[in-house]
């Protein structure tokens, strides 16, 4: 530009010149890539990993300025008051950078792209998002919000719900892990708009014709990459894995989900006092429980009178020198660490598959066999693990399956699939920030 007005001002000037200056100028401009400015606002750190690859893919780009700035969340009292105010900054790895959501401002950050993992912003009995940053307060027409799950459903559990929150009505896109998932968040929203006229006109503003995307899950691509190596264990844990000669114990996961306790009630509890029982008697073998935190408030609320039995299976699986009751904030030490899963429908069975090693989709309502008559195919059952196919009890028997899977005992964890859902959703957001920015 300086050389442009510095030939125009001439007085006799050169009209080639000029034109040669002008057309180097624009060559560069189309030359010259766009910078988006990227901010995830992640609350829980357990729920990272639905994150976590996108913002990986986008660290990834140079022509990408990504910010992680964890928010905080409240704890609600049974009259929907705000009680505890959380904040889970201090629990991200170094290697993520996050930058403080005391010391910035989201329109001073002023980012293209907003990625959320919260769809309900103040809708939750138990938590509620900082007011600050429901989606509502975050929507931009020069900026673009994109909603991801935290949790990923079992593929073949067609009856289970599929829950829109508030934050997808706002969203630009809500990220589908699949084109059957897509359609039924199409299917919910549709009946969303036929149930509540003021529903329907918010619902109407904020539909761009291509609000769901089936891309897939970053979970997944967290779920592929375990590693044991990436998870040291602490002293606690390695004296439940390994044995007195320092060998490594086969060990099992066990999954018991909030909606399988509020289906079977009695059932399941009774499912998991069979399954400690048979740990009990085989101590060479060990057991990891990771029930979802909620469920003891949620059992409170909903359930109390299962409570004394809850709580007496949780301190029974405490005090057994071959059980761990974990209840840490990640989930992915018990999945690295393990040889097997246990569980009925929900996330984990749902991402465990993905490993490569045996899942076991539990019969609840039937008394459990766990001994082993040796009448099975290892080859199919191999093949079913490699597939990344879901093994059932009722088709084989639990002791059988067990039997199985002591003897797959894959090594480690770490799977050949590529990590992919967090690049192509980041893909898609750049593509997305370009249509609406245009």
């Amino acid at each position: 530009m300086k050389e442009y007005k510095g030939l125009i001002n001439e007085p006799k000037y050169d009209s080639n010149l000029i034109e040669g200056a002008i057309s180097a100028f624009f060559q560069y401009i189309q030359k010259e890539k766009e910078t988006y400015r990227i901010l995830f606002l992640p609350y829980k750190y357990s729920m990272w990993d639905c994150l976590e690859s996108i913002f990986e893919a986008a660290k990834e780009d140079e022509d990408c300025e990504a910010y992680v700035m964890p928010i905080p969340y409240y704890d609600k009292d049974q009259e929907g008051n705000f009680t505890e105010i959380h904040d889970e900054s201090e629990s991200y790895p170094d290697d993520v950078g996050i930058i403080s959501w005391r010391d910035n401002q989201i329109d001073e950050i002023d980012p293209d792209i907003i990625f959320i993992h919260n769809p309900y912003d103040g809708n939750n009995l138990l938590t509620s998002i900082h007011p600050d940053y429901y989606t509502n307060k975050l929507v931009r027409k020069d900026r673009v919000i994109i909603y991801v799950p935290y949790h990923v459903f079992y593929k073949d559990n067609e009856g289970s719900p599929i829950p829109v929150g508030v934050s997808e009505f706002y969203a630009d896109h809500v990220i589908a892990q699949s084109e059957w998932h897509k359609r039924q968040f199409e299917i919910v929203l549709d009946n969303y708009k036929k149930s509540d006229e003021g529903l329907n006109e918010l619902i109407a503003s904020f539909d761009n014709g291509n609000k769901f995307v089936a891309l897939g899950n970053p979970k997944y691509d967290k779920a592929r990459s375990l590693s044991k190596s990436n998870y040291p264990l602490n002293d606690d844990w390695k004296k439940v894995l390994f044995d007195s000669s320092e060998n490594r114990k086969f060990t099992m996961l066990l999954d018991t989900t909030i909606r399988i306790i509020l289906l079977k009630k009695e059932s399941i509890l009774n499912k998991v006092n069979e399954i400690i029982d048979f740990f009990e008697k085989h101590d060479d073998f060990a057991l990891i429980w990771r029930p979802h935190p909620l469920i003891e408030p949620t059992l409170r609320d909903m359930c109390p009178e299962l409570i004394p039995t809850y709580v007496k299976l949780v301190d029974r699986c405490k005090n057994l020198n071959n059980c761990i009751f974990d209840d840490t904030n990640d989930m992915h030490t018990a999945m690295a660490w393990s040889d097997a899963f246990m569980g009925k429908n929900g996330s984990m069975i749902e991402l465990y598959r993905v490993t490569k090693k045996p899942s076991i989709m539990l019969e609840v309502d039937e008394k459990t066999n766990f001994e082993s008559d040796g009448k099975y195919d290892e080859n199919i059952l191999s093949g079913l693990v490699s597939d990344c196919q879901v093994i059932m009890e009722k088709d084989y028997g639990l002791g059988n399956i067990i039997d199985f899977a002591k003897k797959y005992r894959k090594q480690d964890s770490t799977s050949d699939m590529p990590a992919t859902d967090g690049k192509r959703i980041y893909e898609f957001a750049i593509e997305a920030a370009k249509l609406k920015l245009k």
